[in-house]
């Protein structure tokens, strides 16, 4: 079966010589490698294999489907030049780092220690147990990944014995730890979320932060801020759609009894511990690595060192800071586990860093190709400006259904669609400050698409990893949480139609929360009770 796929990417790649002989302007030649990348990820469910299967179509294009010029192309003129630069070199050293720094802090245990203290101080029942994973994925924002695998890992026995569906718990797992990654200042997403921005924004009328303008996107993701929400709802009013009640707890055998003394669990300060020191850390390197002395005791001081140009910097020197303490706080009878967890940690996160140094050398061949001119025209003939963000979501949403990667929808998607929308706020003649506004919506819209996709999908990476942990087959996992992705996307529409009628995205979202609120009592309400997981 796999190798009919190859055959289908060959096919792609030879369609490519065809299609250089289009024109120079031609819209087919400008869109295919995006077309490209985006069949051979669906055909191979590799988001890497994809992405360089269209740098390769667009190298083709580039060069009049010359096979030698255009690995030097692909090479001299965009790779080696898509490594440079703080913000670029900063996300490579900075994901590899916190990939690190959460190897260590799962492999510590402090996590169980916590999980388990929350559930003797709330009873031992079924919401006590949900409401505790869910804190745990939220503290683990460093890494949706590793969130999903720990929180799973460990309140899988635990749901077993307080007759919680193995289903609800992976939903709970799923939809908090990329969420939580997505929205999170300090996380493995945030080097590549803001590198994809700083590129996509370029050619911006306005000054560029990539900071600022990913706090000023937070709003106006709506779906991951309402996924947020709607699992604490869900748990607190004992809501489970038809699809997740449908499954019932495993039975419980009894526990093994082993001689000796019980093991030692490691107290919960060997993960507060690093975390505070992580968050800290980042935070002081923004005032501490900025170019000009800057007033930590002003408002306006902290506002400067944000906007300012330490933003590589201080994420690296707070990574590593988090790294020594983590190594620092871990138990010391078990030191050489630290050491096999860090290794193991940044080495998970390399095929992460091959997509994104592989969206980085496409976005910069789209520029080329004019694809990002032929996209903004298509969306100035077919849409108002002001609901480009909603159709953003729903394509980011699509495209990360079908190809189970929201690493690769949004290393695909974010390089079109914010050249798109910049050219289309400029032919519309918007000024700068509405082009902010509505490029901070489309960066919310594509990060929102991506996780919105990525949960849906059977093919995902964290849906196939939460069901894993929990230990419910991928298929059960992704029927029984559909409904409740279902829920959220459709407030996150509601948000974006807020915010095209000229709602701010923070009302829009806050609206659009007291509805679903609304709409979760309600349903909770007129639901039969579960037979499990009350």
């Amino acid at each position: 079966m796999r190798g009919y796929r190859w055959l289908g990417v060959a096919g792609l790649l030879l369609a490519t010589f065809a299609v250089a002989a289009a024109g120079d302007d031609s819209w087919v030649r400008a869109l295919w490698p995006a077309a490209v990348a985006m069949g051979a990820i669906l055909l191979l469910k590799d988001a890497a294999a994809g992405l360089a299967c269209g740098v390769a179509a667009a190298a083709l294009l580039l060069t009049g489907g010359h096979p030698w010029p255009a690995l030097r192309v692909t090479l001299v003129d965009y790779l080696f030049p898509a490594l440079q630069g703080p913000w670029r070199i900063g996300a490579v050293g900075f994901t590899l780092v916190l990939g690190s720094f959460a190897g260590i802090l799962e492999r510590s245990g402090g996590f169980e220690t916590l999980l388990q203290r929350w559930l003797s101080r709330g009873g031992g029942g079924a919401r006590s147990l949900l409401a505790g994973t869910w804190l745990v994925g939220m503290l683990c924002f460093f890494d949706g990944l590793a969130s999903s695998l720990l929180a799973g890992r460990i309140a899988r026995p635990l749901a077993d014995r307080t007759g919680v569906s193995r289903e609800r718990l992976a939903w709970v797992v799923d939809s908090t730890g990329s969420p939580v990654a997505c929205v999170a200042f300090i996380s493995t997403w945030i080097a590549t979320q803001l590198s994809l921005i700083e590129q996509g924004l370029a050619g911006a009328s306005f000054p560029v932060e990539p900071y600022a303008m990913f706090f000023q996107s937070i709003p106006a993701n709506p779906y991951c801020l309402l996924t947020l929400l709607l699992v604490p709802l869900a748990i607190y009013w004992n809501y489970q759609p038809r699809a997740m009640r449908r499954f019932a707890a495993v039975a419980t055998e009894p526990e093994p009894e082993f001689p000796g003394e019980p093991r030692k669990t490691p107290p919960p300060w060997v993960v507060l511990v690093p975390l505070a020191v992580l968050v800290l850390g980042i935070i002081g390197g923004f005032p501490l690595l900025a170019t000009e002395p800057v007033n930590i005791l002003s408002l306006e001081g902290w506002r400067s060192a944000f906007s300012g140009d330490a933003g590589p910097y201080a994420l690296v020197f707070g990574s590593l800071v988090g790294w020594l303490a983590a190594m620092v706080c871990f138990p010391a009878k078990r030191r050489r586990e630290a050491r096999e967890a860090a290794l193991h940690g940044a080495g998970s996160l390399l095929p992460a860093l091959v997509v994104l140094v592989l969206a980085w050398t496409l976005g910069g061949m789209f520029g080329a190709l004019g694809t990002t001119r032929h996209i903004a025209d298509l969306l100035a003939a077919g849409s108002q400006l002001a609901w480009l963000p909603v159709m953003v979501f729903l394509i980011g949403g699509a495209m990360a259904f079908t190809t189970g990667s929201s690493w690769g929808t949004m290393g695909l998607l974010m390089p079109l669609a914010l050249p798109a929308a910049l050219a289309a706020a400029h032919a519309a003649g918007a000024p700068p400050e509405v082009a902010r506004s509505l490029c901070a919506m489309v960066i919310g819209a594509v990060f929102g698409g991506a996780t919105l996709g990525d949960h849906c999908s059977p093919f995902s990476d964290t849906t196939i990893v939460s069901a894993l942990a929990s230990g419910c087959q991928t298929i059960d996992h992704v029927t029984s949480q559909l409904p409740m992705a279902g829920m959220a996307a459709a407030a996150s529409c509601s948000a974006y139609a807020l915010m095209a009628v000229g709602s701010p995205p923070a009302i829009a979202t806050l609206t659009a929360a007291v509805m679903l609120a609304i709409a979760v009592r309600w349903l909770a309400r007129r639901a039969p009770k579960p037979l499990v997981g009350a």
